[in-house]
């Protein structure tokens, strides 16, 4: 496998100006789609036939987006390291070839391939996305689609340099909400956006835990290829805590909550007001070890004024049992403590607030109670078209063959927000210091400590 340096990534951020200008995408604005779009994206399939896809990931999130993916593709290849967790793609599909190693299998299948879905842990997104699109293969890869801000910089540069088809499985951004609420705020129903609020019931697996013992050893279940499974990360020894699920609490292999979650829950509200841009991020938490993440976490961003920030915005994100009080948040929004809701997104601004307490963006109102009775009744026109079915998985198979870029695609949109929410995780991993992030150069200013977490390194297997 080619490991990529520190060197190849910076090299890879500086392709500015190189490759794909994507023109007008699903936020242009128009509320359908413009019938005489015409893609500007390279290695297209004839609509007449069906897309070859190739699976990276079976059990698990990556079977639901390939059942969804089903009717407009024709299965080319599966890979997973966990043959029992792919079982039931196996006897679905007998007669798609199947495959431990997904770098083996992208070489000896890539003439019959069109494009790949990725839905491994976060630590393979990466490795597996640059050696599809290297091969010219259009990808969708599971949130977050990367590790690290230096691997999503790279994504985003190689996206452009390509020309292919991507997109991040953050599916919510085919919703309505997310377009409903940019066209909410830009009414000026709220005013400008001065505060955020987020926060989540994340994690539901395991944070806080001690770093391995060395000397403990469990027996590797026979379908599973454990060197596999561990890919470019450090090698530890087996444990079945660790999988399929709860790896998503160690750094390793995860992100964590906001790792998690802010692909979702910070998309509707990153979309509206883009918050691309210089930042001062901190953070407080308990519990987090040089092995796994946090129990809790409270997570503050700062970013001043730009031209879609008339005011600077304070974005606070809480998890585990942390998440906003009476005190923190402006009067009149909540009578008591009791009416904040479990999670939720709160955007605050100069003439009042919307709620959402939906993880995807699809429940909002306004507050206080009284305004939303009045604004329901004439909101504001549609104005950003809207995803035809809502389905962001079946919108990359169209784009593959010609139709409108998918929304969260990795040049427009998906990785500057993949890394909003790394730089939470950053701050969290470098024992809570405060970040004040340079947006152009990709570094954190007077803080070199914080480079081989925004670049790590990778162990060949």
């Amino acid at each position: 496998m080619n490991i990529i340096s520190r060197r190849n990534f910076l090299q890879a951020t500086a392709l500015t100006g190189a490759g794909l200008a994507l023109g007008p995408s699903l936020f242009g604005k128009e509320e359908v789609v413009d019938k005489n779009w015409k893609s500007p994206h390279t290695n297209l399939v004839s609509p007449d036939k069906k897309v070859r896809l190739a699976v990276i990931g079976c059990g698990g999130q990556g079977g639901v987006d390939a059942n969804i993916m089903a009717g407009g593709v024709q299965f080319a290849a599966f890979a997973d390291v966990d043959y029992d967790r792919a079982s039931a793609w196996f006897l679905r599909e007998p007669n798609v070839p199947r495959y431990r190693d997904y770098r083996k299998m992208l070489e000896e299948q890539k003439d019959n391939i069109d494009a790949v879905l990725i839905a491994t842990p976060d630590h393979t997104h990466f490795p597996a996305a640059v050696m599809a699109m290297n091969l010219g293969k259009h990808v969708y890869v599971e949130k977050p689609a990367t590790h690290t801000i230096g691997e999503a910089r790279y994504l985003k540069a190689l996206a452009k340099k390509t020309g292919l088809v991507t997109q991040m499985g953050n599916h919510g951004h085919a919703y309505d909400g997310c377009r409903e609420l940019k066209e909410w705020i830009e009414s000026g129903v709220i005013g400008d956006v001065t505060e955020v609020h987020i926060w989540t019931n994340r994690p539901v697996w395991p944070q806080g835990l001690p770093n391995p013992d060395p000397e403990k050893k469990f027996e590797v279940p026979s379908t599973l290829d454990w060197n596999l499974w561990l890919g470019v990360s450090k090698y530890y020894n087996y444990n079945p805590d660790y999988v399929p699920f709860d790896w998503r609490g160690m750094w390793d292999w995860g992100t964590g909550a906001i790792g998690d979650m802010a692909c979702h829950m910070f998309d509707p509200i990153f979309t509206a007001i883009d918050l691309r841009g210089d930042v001062k991020v901190s953070s407080e938490s308990e519990g987090a070890t040089e092995f796994s993440c946090p129990k809790w976490a409270k997570v503050k961003y700062e970013i001043g004024a730009s031209k879609t920030r008339p005011k600077p915005v304070v974005f606070n994100w809480y998890e585990g049992q942390c998440r906003p009080h009476l005190k923190d948040l402006p009067d009149g929004l909540f009578k008591e403590e009791k009416d904040i809701p479990r999670t939720g997104m709160l955007y605050v601004g100069t003439k009042g607030a919307i709620i959402d307490t939906d993880d995807y963006g699809t429940r909002m109102r306004l507050l206080p109670a009284e305004k939303w009775e009045v604004f329901r009744k004439n909101r504001p026109p549609k104005k950003y078209a809207r995803v035809p079915d809502r389905n962001a998985r079946m919108e990359f198979i169209r784009a593959c063959q010609g139709g409108p870029t998918p929304g969260s695609n990795f040049v427009e949109h998906s990785m500057d927000l993949t890394e909003w929410g790394l730089l939470g995780v950053l701050s969290l991993r470098l024992g809570n210091k405060t970040i004040d992030w340079d947006y152009k150069k990709g570094v954190c200013r007077g803080l070199p400590e914080a480079n081989k977490f925004i670049h790590k390194e990778y162990r060949v297997f």
